[in-house]
């Protein structure tokens, strides 16, 4: 399945976009929280350098802790707790502490305050820093062993507060992105549509050439293209000037072959001259398809009506020696256009017609009109036909089913070529008096876009 450029840099765009916000989002969670438990272990600090100094030793030795100033350390489960120790007794714990006292490593060194999360026996989640300290001098000397808590439900709870935040604005963010890369893909690339609305503009109009109001990037497409049509140009006029030269050098030998043909006729060997005018109309069918072949074919929008073709090769093709018995029923719409300009179409029916008369017993009918979203240009004889399973052998160059009839076998090889170049389908069936169906159709909507 081919991609569209733009699909491809939208979702390479798209998926780009994703990366950079997931990762960013991960990246901001990671250092968000690092900031958080930074500021945690501050505060921790803070605490526990303010218990520091409000714990001393009695005269009698006993351990005394002043208040704290905050509050939270009064309040029962406000998630901020202290306890102190000395050596193994019981510790002292802060009226919010309702909880046993935290189990906790005391550290090696004094002086140096330690860091740890600690579950407590009611599966709260503390965030601990403590210490040993010496208090007291003399005999009231002691190594007091401190410890500050806090509650990492809030701290927990801000740190998610923000990742769901921060993913909801990404994703906006991300919304945002997508949408301006769109829009940067349609600007970026409308250039091509650019070209491509004046590619059609000129195949309309063969003599028009791109224009040169585009980016820098894509000016060398353009002198590419325009040279290129120049060159076809070149060579097409070259191609007709051949074919003209071809057909005017072919044009005298042909005129003294059709006296020959006559003088031999005059002399009673009509056999003789039979077989002289098929070769001289092989001739000329070769002649004439290699000036159709010449011809601009591209300009399928140049349009022709049918009607007025079809009665001139009726005349012609019925003066025709062995023609004259023949019943011709034409019944086509005034006027019916069809993609062709007035050589190519007469080349195309005079084929078609052409086959029409060698094969007919004694009738003929050309029928055109619309049929359904197409315009259809029927061809129809009472003769033999063309069973259904040569009907592909029919349309190859140079073939001929009956080699006793005149004829190169170039035909409908030519037809069916002249119907492609011009967006028309060429197809066989079998008519309805019995001989052969030639079907020419092309959608009706090109046919209204052209009008």
């Amino acid at each position: 399945m081919k991609m569209s450029l733009g699909l491809r840099l939208l979702l390479s765009a798209a998926l780009a976009t994703a990366l950079a916000l997931i990762a960013t989002a991960i990246v901001f969670n990671v250092l968000f929280r690092i900031y958080f438990e930074d500021r945690a272990r501050s505060e921790l600090e803070t605490y526990l350098t303010l218990l520091s100094g409000n714990v001393s030793v009695s005269a009698e030795g006993d351990i005394e802790v002043a208040p704290i100033s905050d509050p939270r350390f009064e309040q029962a489960l406000s998630g901020f707790y202290w306890q102190v120790q000395i050596d193994d007794a019981e510790p002292i714990l802060s009226p919010s502490f309702w909880a046993s006292p935290l189990v906790l490593n005391r550290p090696q060194t004094p002086g140096v305050i330690a860091f740890a999360d600690v579950t407590t026996d009611t599966e709260e989640v503390v965030a601990v820093a403590n210490w040993v300290i010496t208090v007291g001098e003399g005999e009231t000397r002691r190594e007091v062993f401190l410890a500050v808590a806090i509650g990492r439900a809030d701290l927990d709870e801000s740190v998610a507060r923000f990742t769901t935040n921060s993913v909801l604005w990404l994703a906006v963010l991300g919304l945002f992105l997508f949408a301006a890369s769109w829009i940067q893909v349609r600007l970026g690339l409308s250039p091509l549509q650019k070209i491509r609305s004046e590619v059609q503009h000129v195949s309309q109009s063969p003599k028009e050439r791109l224009s040169s109001d585009y980016p820098s990037e894509v000016l060398p497409l353009v002198d590419e293209v325009n040279k290129l049509l120049d060159a076809n140009d070149a060579a097409l006029k070259r191609a007709r000037s051949r074919a003209g030269n071809l057909a005017h050098g072919l044009k005298t030998p042909l005129t003294i072959m059709h006296g020959i043909e006559r003088k031999v006729r005059r002399l009673g060997n009509d056999g003789l001259a039979d077989d002289l005018m098929m070769e001289i109309t092989s001739i000329q069918h070769i002649v004439e398809r290699e000036l159709s072949s010449s011809r601009d074919s591209q300009q399928v929008l140049r349009r022709s009506d049918v009607s007025t073709i079809v009665e001139r090769l009726h005349k012609a093709l019925g003066r025709q020696p062995g023609a004259e018995h023949i019943q011709w029923d034409i019944k086509l719409p005034s006027p019916l256009m069809l993609p062709f300009d007035e050589f190519d179409l007469t080349e195309l029916l005079g084929n078609l017609l052409d086959n029409a008369v060698k094969w007919t017993e004694s009738r003929i009918a050309v029928r055109g009109g619309q049929d359904g979203k197409d315009v259809v240009l029927t061809i129809e004889d009472d003769g033999p036909g063309i069973p259904q399973s040569e009907h592909d052998a029919a349309f190859s160059q140079g073939t001929r089913l009956d080699p006793n009839q005149a004829g190169a076998g170039l035909g409908l090889s030519i037809a069916q070529r002249m119907a492609q170049t011009h967006g028309c389908v060429l197809s066989l069936g079998q008519a309805d008096m019995g001989g052969l169906q030639v079907r020419l159709s092309w959608s009706a909507a090109e046919a209204g876009r052209e009008s």
